[in-house]
């Protein structure tokens, strides 16, 4: 793919300034994310074409869309289903995607009209058809876990050239015209703290990497989802090292690989625990940096293929700060271990990863969720036996 990780961050020399990297990380995380998820969509639809790929993460996605909304409708207290809490949750996460860069939600005629003006997937570069696998489809989600009779109509993109990203939700037995909206019954404004910028974003860009490759591992099998994505991602993973070093002042001796390989780690629901140089490399141990952004109710983490591509990225970034060193994750919480841990090492030194294990996850309760994202059983089906879960503490 382009380069879409460019440009230059603040001018902040490591020599004089001890925090140099909290303002490459604050520039580049996002960045790093946001093309990790279109790395992982593009490669599905290189490999099957846009239409298999979109049908493949069609319920993982919805399967999203309810999880958002309800989410958002127990954190506000939205207890009613009329058009306004229909389209308050997607109001609320596109206010923290686009950080505050949309127009009030407009409740016209009984419709509300939602308008915004940036995409985490523009900078990244990614297909139009991410409008559909992520907007449409976590939509249609929304709409059935708050009221089957609304739908989502999307009538502008900014993936499109649009200038705009523009959606109307309205009762699916209503008519509405872009030429005459109807007459503005009120107008929503809102505002969210900084923190929650962050975390819609990360939260869109982690769990649509997480949701896309679920789709893909249950069409192309795990082991195709990682192998042709690595191309990609290591290719990510290069160019961020690169502007890395660079703002180190081409650095590359282990204090600044710690800095860089650490960048997919240290997300704002991560303690600041830094990595330790040891006197063989450098190493860390964390719980899952990314399980904020899976379903707590589910005690669910990423499946191991979402942490192996991420790994991809960071043998990248090690690669391009000094390639006499490799990046490897020798223990995954995904994987089943009690806690995720990473080294850099000498090219060359052996590997103590633990071999991923092809079974099913014996987690009922992620058994469960992947059953009912599939559609195998209802949602009344998969209300009971998590209640029962619960009860039993299985």
């Amino acid at each position: 793919m382009n380069d879409q990780i460019s440009g230059s961050v603040e001018e902040t020399s490591p020599t004089e300034d001890p925090h140099w990297m909290d303002t490459v990380y604050s520039n580049l995380h996002n960045k790093v994310l946001g093309e990790c998820q279109v790395n992982m969509l593009r490669a599905l639809i290189n490999e099957v074409g846009p239409n298999q790929a979109l049908e493949a993460i069609k319920p993982a996605n919805i399967f999203g869309g309810k999880m958002i909304a309800g989410m958002v409708r127990q954190k506000m207290g939205i207890q009613g289903n009329d058009v306004v809490s229909v389209a308050m949750p997607y109001y609320v996460a596109h206010y923290g995607t686009s950080r505050g860069h949309i127009k009030p939600m407009e409740i016209r005629d009984g419709k509300a009209i939602v308008e915004l003006y940036a995409c985490p997937g523009v900078p990244a570069g990614a297909p139009a058809e991410m409008c559909i696998a992520v907007s449409h489809y976590l939509a249609m989600g929304m709409c059935e876990a708050a009221n089957p009779d609304y739908e989502f109509v999307f009538t502008h993109h900014l993936l499109n050239g649009d200038n705009c990203c523009r959606y109307v939700v309205k009762k699916k037995s209503d008519k509405f015209s872009l030429d005459n909206p109807g007459r503005l019954e009120k107008s929503i404004p809102l505002e969210l703290p900084p923190s929650e910028l962050d975390m819609w974003v990360e939260f869109e860009e982690v769990g649509q990497l997480g949701l896309a490759t679920y789709g893909s591992i249950e069409l192309i099998g795990s082991q195709r989802t990682v192998e042709m994505t690595v191309p990609s991602h290591r290719n990510t993973g290069l160019k961020a090292g690169a502007i890395i070093k660079k703002e180190a002042g081409g650095m590359s001796d282990l204090a600044t690989l710690r800095e860089g390989v650490d960048l997919l780690c240290r997300s704002v629901h991560e303690t600041k625990s830094s990595a330790l140089i040891t006197n063989s490399g450098i190493e860390k141990e964390m719980d899952c940096p990314f399980k904020p952004y899976f379903p707590a109710n589910l005690n669910s983490v990423p499946i191991p293929e979402m942490c192996m591509q991420l790994e991809e990225v960071s043998k990248g970034i090690c690669e391009s700060i000094n390639p006499d060193y490799e990046f490897a994750f020798d223990r995954m919480m995904s994987k089943g271990d009690p806690s995720c841990h990473w080294v850099v090492r000498t090219k060359g030194e052996p590997s103590k990863e633990k071999p991923m294990e092809t079974k099913t996850s014996d987690d009922p309760a992620k058994i469960l969720a992947i059953r009912y994202a599939k559609g195998e059983i209802t949602k009344e089906e998969y209300e009971e036996k998590m209640a029962i879960i619960k009860k039993h503490y299985i």
